[in-house]
């Protein structure tokens, strides 16, 4: 390191040993899944049952008892994927030189690996990916949230069809999230001309999901919704500010809430929407997919909680060392985890094929 130097005397360099890394983003949706079973098989599935129609016909006097009936019960499949992280330092770095930020080079760094599976984990849950085996060159791996609530047409920011390529994990048509469960569309219109922006998907669109959702299945006892910074945007920008009015009517002007206290909350950058179908808590998550050119997609899962669960192995966040070779230590952290996602109608998904259309 250079010296600063006068004519007479060596003034050494003040070099602060603060050590700084601004990156606080949180695995929100992985702290929110309840601990399912332990794996114990790459293939593993969970019973979805549904009762029967309604009878309302009477039953005539003096009639016998001649058909029976039970419930029909059916399974979903996923599978389990393999996560890796390599810890490294090197001899000098661990044992030798005196650097800024000295924590024991080997033991931050297994942190911040750790860390980062975490977020390697989140962000495969959250994606479209669809389940697969592995078939000795990439791995065997699990079924995306965004692939979970689709109806294998409708078309978001993918640019295609979600559909299901493996035999083994196929959601079965009668199970899968309804058309009207899904939004593909715009979030905002812009009319270039004007400068008018119109409100595409709002709160009419939202209660219409969650109507769906209630028709098919009643009421949630817990519903979250989990979206990206553009879509928290939007909710916080036009929901619960303007009233669309009905031709003939009064105009209507809504005022704001107050704003809601931190404290009634235990997640950073959590909100609330009261709608007519039950209150949903807005998460905002760091890890949700992007576009294919890497921009902030506007995508949002309105998740039912209770049918959701992570399954962990033997293998979570486990840290092996490894054998060092002389070029210092290393080591492997480790994860091997499913998770099971209920039942794919009791969610709801917004995926945009574009934020804004302009005309």
């Amino acid at each position: 390191m250079p010296a600063v130097t006068t004519t007479d005397q060596v003034v050494r360099e003040d070099l602060s040993s603060a050590f700084l890394n601004m990156d606080v983003r949180k695995a929100v949706f992985l702290g929110r899944m309840r601990r399912g079973d332990q794996l114990t098989n790459p293939l593993f599935s969970w019973t979805i049952e549904q009762y029967d129609g309604r009878e309302v016909e009477g039953v005539p006097e003096n009639k016998d008892v001649d058909a029976f009936e039970t419930n029909k019960q059916y399974r979903l499949w996923n599978r389990n994927q393999k996560f890796w992280r390599r810890p490294h330092v090197t001899v000098e770095a661990n044992q030798v030189n005196a650097t800024v930020a000295d924590f024991g080079k080997y033991t931050k760094e297994v942190a911040n690996k750790t860390k980062e599976q975490q977020r390697d984990c989140e962000t495969r849950i959250l994606d479209d990916g669809i389940s697969r085996d592995d078939d000795g060159v990439r791995g065997r791996e699990f079924m995306g949230l965004g692939r979970v609530i689709n109806d294998a047409v409708s078309v978001g920011s993918s640019g295609a069809a979600l559909t299901f390529s493996d035999a083994q994990t196929v959601i079965p048509a009668q199970f899968r999230t309804p058309t009207a469960q899904i939004y593909v569309g715009a979030l905002t219109n812009l009319t270039v001309a004007t400068g008018d922006i119109t409100i595409v998907f709002g709160e009419d669109q939202l209660i219409g999901m969650l109507q769906s959702r209630f028709d098919n299945l009643g009421q949630t006892t817990e519903l979250a919704c989990f979206c990206d910074s553009v879509f928290k945007r939007h909710v916080s920008k036009y929901f619960g500010k303007y009233q669309s009015n009905v031709k003939g009517g009064t105009a209507l002007i809504r005022t704001d809430q107050e704003a809601i206290s931190a404290k009634r909350f235990a997640l950073y950058g959590a909100d609330l929407l009261e709608t007519d179908f039950g209150p949903i808590d807005i998460n905002l998550v760091s890890f949700m997919p992007k576009t294919s050119t890497g921009a902030i997609a506007g995508r949002a899962y309105f998740v039912d909680m209770d049918g959701i669960k992570l399954r962990p192995s033997g293998l979570y966040m486990t840290h092996q060392q490894l054998e060092d070779k002389g070029a210092g230590p290393r080591g492997l952290i480790q994860s091997i985890l499913g998770w099971e996602y209920g039942d794919p109608r009791a969610h709801c998904k917004v995926d945009p094929n574009v934020i804004q259309t302009t005309n």
